[in-house]
């Protein structure tokens, strides 16, 4: 299961590291607990939540990782 946008926010260590990762002030990461990470956001994002092992970018963006991550596309099909 996916975790929501707060436990992905929380995962991370709060919206001071997300805001930090992301070159934004904490009081924008606050208001996505309730609203959701913004689309732009979350790719941004998706890459650090695969390597800490939170979620992958598959799960993140199931309908549209492959346009989104061509390369991971390409190292999936490579791998079948």
């Amino acid at each position: 299961m996916i975790p929501t946008s707060s436990e992905l926010i929380d995962k991370l260590g709060g919206p001071a590291v997300v805001a930090r990762l992301l070159g934004i002030k904490p009081p924008s990461v606050v208001g996505w607990r309730a609203n959701g990470i913004p689309d732009d956001k979350l790719i941004r994002l998706a890459p650090t939540l695969e390597k800490a092992g939170i979620a992958t970018r598959r799960e993140l963006r199931p309908d549209d990782w492959q346009s989104i991550w061509p390369e991971l596309a390409q190292s999936i099909a490579a791998t079948n």
